[in-house]
């Protein structure tokens, strides 16, 4: 891995790693040779040819927990700026929660629920086993009830997906979103939006939108 200094800080630049643990050890074997020299610094993580999964971002965050001087200021595709760091906690109910606004070329993948405090924005990704809550505008593409749960649904506070899929059942809705919460569903093989008015806990597949 290089290390690169710049206006905008230390980078850690991870590119040309084929897989995530590739990049894990040798991410491991950069802070150990060089956190003296780093001191109380901020780095922000910068990678290359890899999606930012649930599984590569709490690596990321595990190594850097193990040199408490060190900040970990963010983990970004390369050429974005940085964001927050991401870190993963998983739910007593299996539910992934992401406690960030994902960004252009972003992927969060998870077996269970996701929920997104923040934004999922253009050319970001999410990609889930069972329901996906956004927690702000959804503008991204969304996959929920994957591979073939078509009991699924998909929230957000504004509903503006670029195109969203339940199941194996894909749709592109059209225009803007009304001002207001909705959610997604698959009735009779047709994918469809109605309001959302009641906020279902994550993993409580019963509740229905009114």
């Amino acid at each position: 891995m290089d290390i690169k200094g710049d206006r905008r800080g230390l980078r850690i630049l991870a590119h040309g790693f084929s897989g995530e643990e590739e990049l894990l050890e040798d991410l491991q074997r950069t802070l150990e040779r060089h956190h003296q020299f780093f001191g109380r610094s901020e780095l922000v993580v910068e990678v290359s040819g890899l999606p930012l999964s649930e599984r590569l971002l709490g690596g990321v965050a595990h190594h850097f927990d193990a040199f408490p001087a060190l900040k970990l200021a963010g983990v970004v595709q390369e050429g974005q700026k940085a964001a927050p760091k991401a870190v993963p906690a998983v739910a007593p109910e299996g539910a992934l929660i992401v406690r960030m606004t994902l960004r252009s070329g972003q992927v969060v993948e998870h077996a269970a629920d996701i929920v997104v405090a923040g934004d999922v924005n253009p050319g970001a990704r999410v990609i889930s086993g069972g329901d996906v809550f956004v927690l702000g505008r959804l503008r991204g593409l969304v996959m929920a009830g994957q591979p073939d749960r078509e009991s699924a649904a998909i929230y957000a506070l504004r509903f503006e997906p670029s195109q969203i899929r339940i199941g194996s059942i894909w749709a592109i809705p059209p225009g803007e979103s009304a001002p207001r919460a909705e959610v997604a569903r698959v009735e009779h093989g047709q994918m469809i939006v109605t309001p959302w008015t009641n906020l279902p806990e994550p993993g409580d597949h019963r509740s229905q939108a009114d």
